[in-house]
């Protein structure tokens, strides 16, 4: 097997999969070759074919049928959300994902005995968008498979949904208890005239110093905004903080995650398209969107197999949008518009500990830090993610340059500051990069491109939509994908 170096994101899935630890990361996935057994499970995980088996692959053979319905391609949450609610209503699904397992970046891989989130790691909840939308799927109400049981913070006796540490070592229970009173009710004006009307040109930051221009505050929202979204309080509009801060109050003390992780929700939504006779094809990489007289009707597939559709649905982001069409076939101005988004370039950290770092709340938000934002303890809510009882934390923060190693070193530095005592506990750390062609998202919740200016479902080419981060709405980043997917489902009825 040979390793691509120079095509690597650094999403580190091929170390989470590979059975003989043959692979490492710094930012960079690494292969240590005497340790390799060719069994190309890295092959079939990494999203930007950086593995170059020794021998060439027999292609996987589906039998998939010659014709569907609808053609969605990727089986992200959008993906999938969108198959198992057309799948309900009678069409004919397929949905073709490149990669060797569904959810993208919102599952988890085992890993060192661990549920590893691959990116996104909470749904906020029943009470969230991403619940909502489940629960008028059905799922959470049948316990013949297709269920999701959550754990909320009122069920493992917690009320807060974050705590607050400085690198100095102040820590905080909440909000409430760090900030003095005049400045914790001039916060909560900010956030109740917020819910009523927001200038669209002030940035969070502006927006919450016009009302208390306390500097930990600021820090805290900075904190807040960074770790909801991977944009920063000064680069977000208010509206859309706003909205991030009323959509997690929304959830008080059911904000919660999935027993099982948020595996167990694209579980429940495989389950509900196999169920009502929708597909699902895995380790299938689309190659081309076919177009006729300027619709789209169909797919290519790497194997040379073409399926056409009534419908097609892309969930795999912009760039892979006019990859998948070819330039030309893209009406300039869209292509234009689809080239000038600014994305999220972000990582996570993360690692097992023998003893717990902290306790009073699920996150962690560490304004002030170098990097990390915040940090999430899934642990906290569900024990039995890790099965040799460690305690699980996945610390997100922004990059700042394309230097995986020094922004990996710089977040490091944050965790030994925030936990001086983390050598002692640590047993595992992995970090996980997502940037290039992989980032976290290629349309950043920044000025331009929030709420309705993010893109339409429907595009200019006949017969194409969109689902996933990239389509219109508002909110806690992952969790505003379902109201894409419900304008998406609306067009098509």
């Amino acid at each position: 097997m040979r390793l691509l170096r120079e095509c690597c994101s650094g999403c580190a899935y091929c170390v989470m999969v590979c059975p003989q630890n043959a692979l490492a990361t710094d930012g960079w996935a690494y292969l240590l070759p005497e340790r390799c057994t060719d069994c190309n499970m890295c092959y079939y995980a990494c999203p930007h074919r950086c593995f170059v088996p020794d021998k060439e692959l027999r292609p996987l053979r589906h039998n998939i049928a010659p014709h569907y319905d609808v053609l969605i391609i990727g089986a992200g949450i959008g993906g999938l959300m969108t198959a198992a609610a057309l799948a309900r209503r009678g069409r004919r699904v397929a949905v073709f994902e490149q990669l060797s397992f569904p959810g993208g970046r919102y599952t988890e891989l085992s890993y060192r005995g661990s549920a590893v989130t691959t990116a996104a790691w909470t749904s906020l909840g029943p009470k969230s968008h991403i619940g909502r939308f489940l629960a008028e799927l059905g799922i959470g109400q049948n316990p013949e498979g297709d269920s999701v049981r959550y754990v909320s913070l009122r069920d493992i006796g917690l009320r807060e949904q974050y705590a607050i540490r400085f690198p100095d070592g102040r820590h905080y229970a909440s909000l409430q208890q760090m900030l003095p009173s005049e400045v914790y009710r001039a916060w909560m004006r900010a956030v109740v005239r917020g819910r009523r009307s927001v200038p669209g040109d002030v940035s969070a930051h502006d927006y919450i110093a016009s009302f208390c221009p306390d500097n930990d505050l600021l820090a805290v929202v900075d904190a807040v905004a960074i770790t909801a979204s991977g944009v920063s309080s000064q680069a977000m509009p208010a509206r859309e903080f706003i909205q991030i801060v009323l959509d997690s109050a929304a959830a008080g003390t059911d904000f919660a995650m999935p027993a099982g992780g948020v595996a167990a929700i694209i579980e429940a939504l495989v389950h509900t398209l196999k169920v009502h006779g929708g597909e699902l094809y895995l380790g299938s990489r689309v190659q081309r969107i076919l177009l006729t007289q300027g619709e789209a009707r169909g797919i290519e597939l790497a194997d040379g197999r073409q399926i056409t559709g009534n419908i097609v649905v892309h969930n795999a982001g912009p760039s892979a949008l006019i990859r998948l069409l070819g330039s030309d076939n893209v009406p300039p101005a869209y292509r234009t518009r689809l080239q000038s988004l600014k994305g999220v370039e972000c990582a996570a950290i993360f690692f097992a500990t023998r003893e717990p770092l902290f306790e009073d709340a699920p996150i962690l938000m560490t304004p002030g830090c170098q990097r990390v934002a915040g940090i999430f303890s899934p642990t906290r809510f569900d024990p039995s993610l890790s099965r040799d009882g460690l305690h699980l934390y996945d610390a997100f923060l922004p990059l700042h340059s394309a230097d995986r190693k020094a922004e990996l070193a710089l977040a490091l530095n944050d965790l030994h500051r925030l936990f001086p005592n983390l050598d002692t506990v640590l047993a595992w750390l992995l970090p996980m990069f997502f940037t290039d062609g992989w980032p976290g998202t290629e349309t950043a919740q920044i000025f331009g491109q929030t709420g309705q200016q993010r893109l339409e479902t429907r595009t200019p080419v006949p017969g194409l939509y969109l689902v996933g981060m990239d389509v219109q709405g508002s909110g806690v980043a992952g969790d505003l994908i379902p109201l894409g997917v419900r304008r998406l489902l609306d067009e098509i009825e």
